[in-house]
């Protein structure tokens, strides 16, 4: 049988309340309070943006849902993980305090952000899930203890994934570092000749795995944790990577993660893609303002975060009339690798029914 996946229409020019209530229809058209059991310590997966980032989902989006776990007597918390690159959400302080500049916190909805793996991302829990690449997983501590999740997820396109959706919001933003690391480490970066030395890769590089010579940029595979930071700040397309194999195994990975963090959580989380503010790169980003690839479409919401991502794909695909892979202008990628492995391991299934939502 095709799972549901309930969706609504919106754009970023509705405003923030109307938005806010139209996921919280969703909400109740999916039945998804069926999910969360009174005084559940429930956690709500977010992004808040990286600083300088104004593409994110605002927090007023989801107050909504909030409100929502709130009438069902959970005890709903804000939450996300340290990141290996070089920003201001590497530990648990600076993230922090990105989330309470950016709304996401007691101040903006009510309910406290918590960074879920600890001071520095090391707070984890090895769990065994027996995958193809991954016999276990290491995901953050308190992502394991919670009863339920709502996942709140903002469909992006992403450099090395493709597409960043659900299934890159559990597998790679419920992880530790050490799981991050773990899904990284099929990259292999190198610099190529038309490298200008400037310095910017090396500068950001958090394994100081970048040294420079008289003519180039030069990475030490012995220490690269393959973060991508290089490529992210490169502006002059020097940093060079296979993206054939490596994409695949990296979102293969990341769908392996992904059940790590629902192991035990069967029938207990919820997924909502905002595909909304659209971008090529994700909110990890600090540029402000980040062009938009396809118009604003609207919010999907399911119980099976393969379905909701394979939704999510599909109406950006439609509406452009392109394929994904062309919007992030890299045709070696192919977010199918996520979606058909998550199906594969048992994540859930790609069908799905489409509910219109008005």
């Amino acid at each position: 049988m095709d799972s549901k996946v309930y969706f609504i229409k919106a754009s970023a020019d509705d405003g923030d309340k109307a938005i806010s209530q139209k996921a919280r229809k969703l909400f109740r058209a999916g039945h998804f309070a069926d999910c969360f059991r009174e005084n559940d310590l429930t956690a709500i997966k977010v992004h808040v943006g990286e600083a300088g980032n104004n593409t994110h989902i605002p927090p007023l989006y989801i107050k909504g849902l909030v409100d929502e776990l709130l009438r069902v007597k959970t005890k709903p918390f804000l939450t996300d993980t340290s990141t290996l690159y070089t920003g201001q959400r590497r530990n648990a302080i600076d993230h922090y305090i990105v989330a309470a500049e950016h709304g996401f916190g007691l101040n903006g909805l009510g309910i406290p952000f918590i960074v879920a793996d600890g001071l520095i991302g090391t707070s984890e829990v090895s769990v065994r899930i027996n995958g193809e690449l991954n016999k276990d997983v290491f995901i953050a501590y308190d992502i394991t203890r919670c009863q339920s999740i709502l996942s709140v997820a903002h469909v992006t396109g992403h450099m090395a994934t493709c597409l960043g959706a659900t299934i890159k919001t559990l597998g790679m933003g419920c992880a530790s570092k050490k799981g991050k690391m773990k899904q990284h480490a099929a990259l292999k970066l190198t610099i190529g000749d038309n490298c200008t030395r400037c310095g910017q890769c090396m500068k950001h590089c958090p394994a100081d795995a970048i040294t420079l010579d008289e003519v180039k940029a030069h990475i030490d595979q012995s220490k690269c944790i393959g973060c991508a930071e290089c490529l992210a700040v490169c502006r002059f397309n020097a940093v060079k990577c296979d993206w054939g194999e490596e994409c695949e195994i990296l979102q293969k990975s990341m769908a392996e993660h992904a059940l790590g963090v629902l192991k035990g959580k069967e029938n207990r989380a919820a997924f909502f893609n905002f595909v909304l503010s659209v971008t090529k790169d994700c909110d990890c980003f600090d540029t402000p303002n980040m062009p938009k690839i396809v118009d604003d479409i609207g919010v999907l919401a399911s119980t099976n975060p393969v379905a909701v991502d394979q939704a999510a794909l599909d109406l950006v695909e439609d509406r452009t009339g392109k394929k994904l892979h062309e919007l992030v202008e890299n045709n070696k990628l192919d977010p199918s690798y996520q979606i058909e492995h998550a199906e594969r391991i048992g994540l859930g299934s790609r069908n799905y029914q489409l509910v219109d939502i008005e």
